[in-house]
């Protein structure tokens, strides 16, 4: 999930509009994990002949699984990658940005081979607040004969657990300005249908424009290098207490969506 999670998930007729003063967007919400859809598109990865390969990665990765940083080019958020085999069933590996530890997971598939458990822990925000995750993928491919275990394709099943920093964004709207921040030091100030601004904190030099659909909508769309890279919406329900959010990831061509609660 980008900024795994909720980060990675959030985020004109009605710019300037009175009633922003009372935007329904406005305070603290938390993705209600039990409520999160995955992608159907499957996530597809290898190690085979001692080379670790991701072809659902983009730009495709393709490194030796031999516990040793190897660049990377094309990646917002790591330019190198190590990877280890732990065992016939476990792999473990590293992402760093020039030089800087950025995420540390493990990879197990169960017996059967039907089930991967993963773990992660997402070390590269700005203000050093480190978020954590586990959860589960079902196979839907076998991998290449030969393969370590972990290879295949493989589909979320399960989200279980995400610390609270990962989960968490803030809004308020000063006039037709949006404020966005996030525990683990995200931040823009964006005005309604005005121009992409940086998001501040973001490694990946993310630019955010904001636009309100309709009086419970709002859009962030997000660009790297002019390019459009994905669209969050939020669409607040009667009452303001719960928000719908889909993320259409455009990068990697999927859709997920989940469920905000105000805090």
């Amino acid at each position: 999930m980008k900024r795994v999670a909720a980060a990675a998930l959030l985020v004109s007729a009605f710019a300037g509009a009175p009633a922003l003063a009372q935007s329904p967007f406005d305070g603290t919400w938390k993705e209600d994990l039990s409520t999160y859809k995955a992608p159907e598109k499957p996530d597809v990865f290898a190690v085979r002949n001692g080379i670790y390969t991701c072809e659902t990665c983009v730009p495709r990765v393709e490194v030796p699984a031999d516990k040793a940083d190897h660049a990377v080019t094309g990646h917002p958020y790591f330019d190198q990658i190590a990877v280890r085999i732990v065992d016939d069933r476990t792999i473990r590996f590293a992402r760093r940005l020039k030089g800087k530890l950025m995420f540390v997971g493990e990879s197990r598939v169960s017996p059967d081979g039907k089930l991967l458990t993963y773990a992660f822990k997402d070390t590269g925000n700005p203000n050093g607040q480190v978020v954590t995750g586990h959860g589960t993928m079902r196979r839907v491919g076998p991998g290449p004969a030969g393969a370590h275990a972990i290879s295949g394709a493989w589909r979320d099943d399960k989200v279980e657990h995400i610390s609270d920093a990962g989960l968490i964004v803030t809004l308020r709207t000063t006039g037709d300005v949006v404020h966005m921040s996030t525990p683990t030091g995200q931040s823009y100030d964006a005005k309604l249908s005005g121009p992409p601004v940086p998001v501040q904190g973001d490694p990946g030099h993310t630019m955010a424009a904001v636009k309100r659909l309709s009086a419970n909508v709002l859009q962030e769309t997000d660009t790297r290098d002019g390019k459009v890279v994905g669209v969050w919406t939020v669409t607040v329900e009667p009452g303001g207490r719960v928000a719908d959010c889909t993320w259409d990831d455009r990068i990697h061509g999927t859709m997920s969506s989940y469920k905000a609660r105000k805090q």
